[in-house]
């Protein structure tokens, strides 16, 4: 009996001892799981809401002799669409932008528009891009233009206006060379990444 009373006091006194460190442990366990907590939701308060843009379809002037006449040849308008497939997908998988969609078919497209968006021809109509990209909800418009002086003489611009107010938030813009895949797409990543992108970041 003395022996198993000694034992059950040394058990006792381990436990006691043992105590504040499991207390210890599981307050330091709950602080760390709080930090982690606390810095995940700081991180997605500090991160800037991605800025809804609308972007249409690129667009081609050509003033080259009887361009603007014969208009579009197939070669150009599948090359535009490649172009502007390419810059949406830029531009979406950017942590600065969320593209809007821009369908002709979209309930929110006025029949006027809706023909300036399939002729291509918002390059003339004097910002109504912005009115367009309003409509659908997007914070701003993007509208970009190869400009066609001669097969070794072009260049690319875009324009970005806020969907808001129409105003003009800048364009940017490159010299090119060669009527291909290639130079077209390598110019319009050129403009995506170093200059629209890029100015973004140092805003």
């Amino acid at each position: 009996m003395k022996v198993s009373a000694s034992l059950s006091m040394k058990s006792s006194r381990g436990i006691a001892r043992s105590l504040p460190s499991v207390a210890c442990a599981f307050v330091l366990a709950v602080a760390a799981t709080w930090a982690t907590s606390a810095f995940a939701q700081g991180a997605a308060q500090s991160a800037p809401a991605r800025i809804k843009v609308a972007v249409f379809d690129m667009e081609l002037q050509d003033y080259t002799a009887g361009g603007p006449i014969a208009g579009e040849s197939p070669l150009e308008t599948a090359r535009l669409k490649l172009v502007t497939s390419r810059v949406r997908a830029q531009l979406a998988d950017s942590d600065r932008y969320e593209v809007v969609d821009v369908s002709e078919d979209n309930p929110n497209i006025s029949a006027v528009d809706r023909d300036a968006m399939h002729k291509h021809w918002l390059w003339h109509c004097n910002g109504c891009e912005a009115d367009i990209a309003k409509a659908l909800g997007a914070d701003r418009s993007l509208l970009g233009v190869f400009n066609k002086v001669s097969v070794m003489e072009q260049s690319l611009v875009f324009q970005m206006r806020d969907a808001k107010s129409g105003a003009d938030l800048g364009r940017v813009g490159t010299d090119l060379r060669n009527e291909t895949d290639a130079s077209w797409t390598r110019a319009a990543d050129f403009v995506v990444k170093d200059r629209l992108l890029a100015n973004a970041s140092r805003n």
